[in-house]
């Protein structure tokens, strides 16, 4: 269920930081505005899609484009990969589904009673289809 205060985590998979820390300028974390407090306030107004979509924008990787995740190969090169943000929290939900069926279940019933103002029901929508999918269906 939703947090019952601003120190809560949401849920640990996809909004793994609390209001309060994100917030808090004295926390260090990488935090990239308007997607910081898109994230708080979408959490409060139970747009859980939306904080979703902000959370993977929150640290800066992410563009509307895409998400550019940064690897040191073996050889001792970077590498830069892009995916579409969309498709990185499907494969992260899927990872999720598969090795934490319980949490991925109780973040996907929290989901289920979004706000009918969340702009991102496409992301949740994906979620439900993979949790489907693994046996992890949410509960209402």
């Amino acid at each position: 269920m939703p947090p019952t205060t601003s120190k809560d985590s949401p849920e640990p998979l996809f909004l793994d930081h609390s209001i309060a820390s994100v917030r808090d300028s004295s926390i260090r974390m990488p935090r990239v505005e308007p997607w910081a407090t898109e994230y708080c306030t979408a959490i409060e107004e139970h747009r859980y899609g939306d904080a979703i979509w902000a959370r993977y924008h929150m640290d800066g990787r992410a563009t509307n484009e895409g998400y550019t995740n940064t690897r040191m190969k073996d050889d001792g090169t970077i590498e830069h990969d892009h995916v579409a943000v969309y498709d990185l929290i499907m494969e992260d939900a899927r990872d999720y589904a598969r090795e934490s069926p319980e949490p991925f279940r109780q973040a996907l019933a929290m989901y289920s009673h979004t706000d009918s103002m969340d702009n991102r029901k496409d992301i949740l929508d994906g979620l439900m289809k993979i949790g489907a999918g693994s046996g992890a269906a949410a509960l209402h």
